[in-house]
């Protein structure tokens, strides 16, 4: 499965040494957060627009090079954590240990659909990959890992009164819900239904409560 996106996005740079072994930049800070997912029948937090991109430019400074034309690229899945997936190159699944991603000759600009089907907001999970040329012009890369965790927005409370409460969150969370419980590890969390409006950049609902200890968090609605 492939996403094409817009310029700007976080990429993987491929190149090459001097020597002619491959090389890898990651142009990310890591972990990425990745959002809640956009995509038709893919659930938790996903991304198409992380590229792997061929290097064009001669940096010698640095030794990162073009890759040849004569290459023809795939990349392997070498380790993922669970909970953490890359979509196959056809979108029919998940990836698994030891499958090849097919990307082709440079120049290259892919776009895989990375998963994290499962995770706890704050905590980073991993995938394994390197890079392969079934030409034999270059040998494989070194192993390299990319780290990804669950976006999430900050909510703000204000307690205009002693049973009266505000909140604020950023209107970049639609189509997450806001959820409610009388713990912080409560199984079972209560969607709030009231409709908030938009101040500014922020979604703002004022609500009575009725409990003296109430926690509140958002969940993408999916």
């Amino acid at each position: 499965m492939i996403a094409v996106s817009a310029h700007g996005e976080e990429e993987i740079l491929a190149g090459r040494s001097a020597a002619n072994q491959l090389k890898i930049e990651i142009g990310f800070d890591e972990p990425l957060a990745l959002p809640a997912s956009i995509f038709p029948g893919i659930s938790g937090y996903a991304t198409g627009e992380l590229g792997l991109h061929s290097n064009i430019l001669n940096d010698t400074n640095n030794d990162f090079l073009p890759l040849s034309t004569a290459a023809d690229f795939r990349f392997i899945l070498v380790a993922k954590d669970p909970g953490m997936e890359v979509w196959n190159d056809t979108g029919s699944g998940y990836m698994a240990i030891g499958e090849m991603f097919y990307i082709g000759p440079p120049p290259f600009d892919t776009h895989p659909i990375w998963n994290l089907v499962a995770g706890i907001p704050g905590n980073s999970y991993s995938l394994t990959l390197k890079l392969r040329d079934l030409n034999g012009v270059y040998p494989d890369s070194a192993p390299f890992t990319l780290s990804f965790t669950a976006l999430t927005y900050k909510i703000t409370a204000r307690q205009d009164a002693p049973s009266h409460l505000s909140l604020l969150w950023s209107t970049n969370a639609a189509g997450w819900n806001l959820e409610t419980a009388r713990a912080l590890g409560a199984t079972n969390w209560t969607v709030i239904t009231n409709a908030p409006v938009i101040t500014g950049s922020n979604f703002s609902l004022s609500m009575a409560i009725a409990d003296s200890q109430q926690f509140f968090r958002l969940r993408p609605a999916n």
